[in-house]
């Protein structure tokens, strides 16, 4: 998640990690994503860019019609990918048949137009459905992420007034099942790394569907890693490597946010600890989003095939819709100009 204005200091800075390429979740709507994929168009390829959905005029009767016609636009204008936020399902209102104000489901067919034509363009749509289970429990200080909700109290989604947890993964597993020809990325790894024999089902029973691992390593990391290794292993063609990164110099995060804003050296760390977790078999390790939970966690030693599909092979077929390969990688890390001038920090 960042501005368009930073993408040649992030460019840099990922660069010198050994990241080639990043998708920008954050890439607005209408003349907002066009100047955006304009400012990213000279880095091409190693940005791509997904489009939001603009949910101001979900009451129109042609809000389908419309969204139908902006996603083709953007697609024409470079966009590559689609991002549903966790608004839907959690605080998207429309207007019931009887005039009144509801909570507008995921699987409503009013939203038909979007996943279909998503599957038309070839965009995959990243989609954040629900949060974590703690959420949905009682923001008390037994909830053992009681450190972000404290500080997030609008993170809370326990109560009447919201949909239970599992209602929402349902109707999204319900699109998933109704729109096998459009590809969606479940991130948070699915948003049930609480339980992740459902997430190898869910892989198992939907061929259009892959995750990322995006700032779920703290859940992930407590399963016994001799199961998390299988899962990744069994479906190492079905998972994406994320990080949930925000950046701009002067607000910072690094798969969530918490009192002590992290400074630009600490995003070294934060991919670091992601390294480790993936290719060594490190019994309780730090995990990269402390404000996560306050625990340890194991990591999982993954094959050299399996960290190659989920570090870059997977996102160069699934995002930019091309044939991994890594000589010409290393040609573009070698060709990251030099930018540590222009940092702004």
């Amino acid at each position: 998640h960042t501005s368009a204005q930073y993408y040649g200091s992030l460019l840099s800075l990922v660069g010198s990690f050994g990241i080639t390429r990043f998708v920008n979740l954050s890439g607005g709507t209408g003349d907002g994503l066009l100047r955006n994929l304009q400012i990213a168009a000279p880095f091409e390829p190693q940005i791509a860019v997904c489009l939001n959905i603009d949910w101001h005029e979900i009451d129109t009767p042609d809000f389908g019609e419309k969204q139908e016609a902006l996603m083709t636009q953007a697609f024409a204008w470079g966009a590559r990918c689609v991002k549903i936020s966790k608004a839907l399902g959690l605080y998207v209102k429309y207007k019931t048949e009887s005039k009144t104000e509801a909570l507008l489901p995921i699987d409503h067919p009013r939203l038909n137009p979007i996943w279909s034509t998503a599957g038309k363009l070839g965009l995959p749509i990243y989609i954040h459905t629900a949060d974590p289970k703690a959420f949905f429990e009682p923001a008390v200080p037994e909830n053992e992420r009681y450190d972000e909700l404290s500080l997030h109290p609008n993170w809370s989604f326990h109560g009447d007034e919201f949909p239970s947890r599992e209602a929402l993964l349902k109707a999204r597993n319900r699109v998933f099942a109704r729109f096998p020809n459009t590809k969606f990325i479940a991130v948070h790894f699915a948003n049930n790394p609480e339980d992740i024999d459902s997430v190898d089902q869910l892989l198992d029973r939907y061929p259009n569907v892959v995750v990322d691992i995006a700032a779920r390593l703290p859940e992930l990391g407590r399963h016994p890693a001799k199961r998390v290794r299988q899962i990744f292993e069994k479906h190492q063609e079905r998972i994406l490597f994320g990080t949930d990164l925000g950046f701009n110099p002067r607000n910072i995060m690094l798969g969530s946010v918490g009192r002590e804003r992290p400074k630009v050296f600490d995003i070294f760390e934060f991919y670091a600890l992601h390294e480790q977790w993936l290719e060594t078999t490190i019994k309780q390790m730090k995990h990269p989003t402390p404000i996560q939970g306050r625990w340890l966690i194991d990591a999982i030693g993954l094959s050299q095939e399996a960290l190659e599909n989920i570090y870059w092979q997977n996102a160069i077929r699934v995002i930019w819709k091309e044939k991994p390969e890594k000589k010409n990688e290393l040609q573009r890390l070698n060709g990251v100009p030099d930018m540590s001038q222009y940092l702004p920090f």
